[in-house]
């Protein structure tokens, strides 16, 4: 996902609800200086990627996100270990980026996992 297509996501997964291009753009436009129509073009090609839903609000679209934050993350680690061939030195190299406080996390889960 690129930085402009980022932003916006950053904005519809914050709201939460349905945004019409032009919400997105007012809380967008004075930090980053982008056109009403770049915005516009941006939520189309979210939608069109799947990444947004989209209904009819008026004569204009409202537009959602088709996942959370949490879980489109989740999926870009999915699909990055599945693009790699040694799945277990990944991981090992991804544990070792981690604070303690991770990987307790991540120790925590697993175990509570188990006893599920």
């Amino acid at each position: 996902m690129g930085a402009l297509e980022k932003a916006v996501m950053d904005v519809v997964w914050t709201d939460g609800g349905w945004m019409a291009p032009g919400e997105v753009h007012a809380l967008l436009a004075s930090e980053r200086g982008l056109a009403y129509t770049t915005v516009t073009t941006v939520m189309v090609r979210l939608f069109d990627k799947g990444r947004l839903e989209r209904r009819k609000d008026g004569r204009a679209f409202a537009y959602h996100p088709t996942s959370t934050r949490t879980e489109w993350a989740a999926a870009q680690m999915d699909q990055a270990l599945g693009a790699v061939v040694d799945r277990r030195s990944t991981l090992t190299h991804f544990l070792d980026r981690l604070d303690d406080a991770d990987r307790t996390q991540i120790r925590r889960m697993l175990i509570a996992k188990e006893h599920s």
